[in-house]
């Protein structure tokens, strides 16, 4: 089946784009509203999982939603660079689908109606992540299957733009299976989280200068006064400090951590204004491997030059 400029068969991205219209569904209702055989939506829907589009929902295990554009296609977009897939992704239908989505969002939100819009806690999550720029620490009661605490999606997001990432889980949760998986994972990340007996709060904190607060009826709550914020970092911080590392999930000496792809880091640098011979140096490798990483970059971006090809990448969401 044809790939559309963002990087789905076109099938796939007409049911991702009807996900983003409703926090919840169930694959019967997407099969009335598609007006699609069984099959073909289980289908589609099994590509958008696989491509981190779409998860399980932490409000309804039976559920699917959508993952955020402003973090689904940047990580689309990485990984058909990294992997080489022909063709790929385009860097300019990829900022159009997400601004689009964005002004959308910010109509419906202005609208006096807008309560049945997709207000669910990981949704929230994932568009405040996506604008993170230094730390970024999780608080994380319990296990819940499709929680933004275990989201692949958003911690790569996190770690391609440079951000620090902490998470605090409470012991019961290393108990659930998914959730150890998801930690030897992100230890492999090098981003491991700690242990503490118990975790008071469900909340996220970014910048120390906004945090969401998931409340036990899974309601997020924004928050942005100074006390509370405060209040929160203190309590994140008492908690990372004295959270214990888990023993399963130290690294067998001699075993690299997995790192980011060479070209997101080029990019990055590259963004910054540095050299290929300082971003050569930086890396410890040759010019000449830097070059090409930025040439085969340029043409990935769709870029006419270096300078355009760094912005590019900032534009979309890639670093």
């Amino acid at each position: 089946m044809a790939q559309s400029g963002i990087g789905l068969d076109e099938r796939s991205e007409l049911l991702y784009r009807r996900l983003l219209r409703r926090a919840n569904w169930q694959t019967q209702e997407l099969v009335e509203v598609m007006k699609w055989p069984s099959s073909e939506v289980v289908r589609a829907m099994d590509t958008l999982r696989a491509e981190g589009l779409a998860a399980v929902s932490a409000d309804d295990p039976t559920a699917f939603r959508a993952v955020e554009p402003c973090i689904a296609l940047p990580a689309l977009l990485a990984r058909a660079m990294h992997e080489g897939h022909s063709p790929q992704p385009r860097p300019v239908e990829i900022d159009r689908f997400i601004a689009l989505h964005e002004r959308a969002v910010e109509r419906i939100e202005e609208s006096a109606g807008s309560g049945g819009y997709r207000h669910d806690a990981s949704t929230v999550i994932e568009r405040m992540v996506a604008k993170a720029e230094r730390d970024v620490v999780f608080l994380v009661p319990r296990y819940l299957e499709g929680d933004f605490a275990f989201s692949r999606p958003v911690v790569d997001m996190a770690l391609r733009r440079g951000t620090r990432l902490r998470a605090v889980w409470a012991s019961s949760v290393f108990h659930a299976h998914p959730a150890m998986v998801h930690a030897q994972w992100l230890a492999q990340q090098d981003v491991q989280p700690r242990m503490a007996d118990s975790v008071p709060v469900c909340a996220m904190i970014m910048d120390g200068a906004v945090a969401v607060v998931i409340d036990d009826a899974r309601e997020p709550r924004v928050v942005r006064s100074a006390a509370e914020l405060d209040s929160l970092c203190a309590l994140a911080e008492r908690f990372w400090e004295r959270g214990a590392a888990v023993r399963q999930l130290r690294r067998t000496p001699g075993t690299p951590t997995a790192r980011r792809p060479r070209t997101e880091i080029v990019l990055r640098l590259l963004a910054e204004g540095l050299t290929d011979d300082a971003i050569a140096r930086r890396l410890g490798c040759s010019v000449r491997t830097v070059r090409n990483d930025v040439a085969a970059a340029m043409v990935a971006l769709d870029a006419r030059s270096r300078f355009q090809a760094g912005a590019r990448a900032m534009q979309v969401g890639l670093i």
